[in-house]
């Protein structure tokens, strides 16, 4: 059986290692900036150099990456909730401490502990709410997703992931953004109880 820090250590690891993973997204969001913001302004000199007649026959791949703010927004947004378990084990979420030196300790970790639970109980509602998002309820008689799913109707379940949202600008298929924010949410939920489980414990053992 292991011990409560062979665990606490074996959650770090995993919450950094989806948090190295996550920093990809930001990596990929920079290159995704820089490589448009460089191929629009050779577009501007490519079309001060030439007239505009032939400005467009010249080197006509050069511009600005179609949906660059979508795919910018995609890597920001799996560094975001990639970075949730690790913040939430490293406790580096924004509070409020002016007080905490006038009050006991016990006092401090029993708010240590609500707040645990408050963020616990957000990670819950993320990971429902979004859940909901990738398979939406079937629409009147419709065989619902999992039915679909489980009686082995791939046709039908690739009909219903191909007919789910869609970006805006790309037209791309939705629900494999929400199945790895759900993955993410779903470390963060399970860190969070961890967490939780922490404060608790060190409220029990710690003194006043």
């Amino acid at each position: 059986m292991m011990s409560f820090v062979t665990i606490e250590r074996r959650m770090e690891q995993l919450a950094g290692g989806l948090a190295v993973l996550g920093g990809l997204g930001l990596l990929f969001a920079t290159a995704m900036t820089c490589a448009s913001i460089l191929l629009k302004l050779l577009r501007r000199g490519l079309d001060w150099l030439f007239p505009p007649v032939d400005a467009v026959l010249v080197l006509e791949a050069v511009r600005p990456i179609l949906g660059e703010e979508e795919l910018v927004t995609y890597g920001v947004g799996v560094a975001l909730f990639a970075a949730l378990p690790w913040c939430m084990i490293r406790r580096g979420h924004i509070k409020v401490d002016l007080l905490e030196p006038l009050f006991g300790g016990r006092f401090n970790r029993a708010l240590d502990l609500l707040g645990d639970l408050a963020l616990a109980v957000i990670a819950y509602l993320i990971l429902t709410r979004q859940w909901f998002l990738i398979f939406k309820k079937a629409r009147r008689s419709e065989e619902s997703f999992f039915g679909a799913l489980f009686s082995g109707d791939v046709s039908v379940v690739g009909d219903r992931l191909r007919d789910g949202q869609e970006s805006q600008i790309l037209g791309l298929p939705l629900w494999p953004t929400y199945m790895v924010a759900e993955l993410c949410v779903a470390v963060f939920f399970m860190v969070a109880c961890f967490c939780v489980l922490r404060s608790a414990r060190a409220l029990w053992r710690g003194g006043a």
